[in-house]
């Protein structure tokens, strides 16, 4: 009995300081909050866990190795580990945010980091639109800010990133009152 009791406590005491010899956790750091390609990383984006990802332990940042200034070149989950190769020191993105309502109603779920297409209908006298027409491809969503208060049964206010040479079209199309409209574009995430 004793032998047999023994045997069990030195079997305990052989696993747990196996495990705890091959217990080699790390800090890294993985998105607190969704977040856009382009977005600068602030103190808020990033939340400290600590994981063992063994060799693949290089492959991703820990607290620390971020300095102010840099900015996303990914789209990031919420919970997503930051890899070394998703962030950037210099803006090397050549567009530019612009907020839009769209006319048509958003797909359901739609969020930060999906693409749409913009597409235009310009206004006509007597309150009539022409057939629309693509104004912008693939423009990436940073933003939904839905309306409350008294304007809640308005669309949201999406800011997407768009190619600089299409900022001007936009603002045209908004300051005629023409007819804006996102078309979410389909990928393995939103189908």
């Amino acid at each position: 009995m004793i032998l047999g009791l023994l045997l069990i406590a030195i079997s305990v005491a052989g696993v747990w300081l196996i495990i705890d010899a091959n217990n080699r956790t790390e800090e890294f750091l993985v998105a607190a909050k969704p977040a856009s390609s382009g977005s600068i990383i602030t103190e808020s984006s990033f939340r400290v866990i600590r994981m063992n990802l063994g060799e693949s332990a290089r492959l991703y940042l820990r607290p620390g190795d971020l300095e102010p200034g840099n900015y996303l070149l990914n789209t990031m989950e919420v919970g997503q580990l930051v890899a070394l190769g998703s962030v950037a020191s210099a803006i090397i993105d050549a567009r530019q945010p612009v907020v839009i309502t769209s006319t048509m109603p958003l797909p359901r779920g739609v969020g930060v980091g999906d693409f749409v297409d913009i597409w235009v209908s310009e206004a006509q006298e007597g309150g009539s639109f022409a057939a629309p027409m693509t104004l912008v491809l693939d423009a990436e969503i940073v933003d939904v800010a839905e309306a409350s208060g008294v304007m809640a049964d308005q669309q949201p206010r999406v800011q997407v990133l768009v190619p600089v040479e299409s900022v001007s079209p936009i603002l045209d199309a908004v300051a005629s009152k023409d007819a804006l409209s996102m078309i979410l574009k389909r990928n393995l995430g939103n189908d």
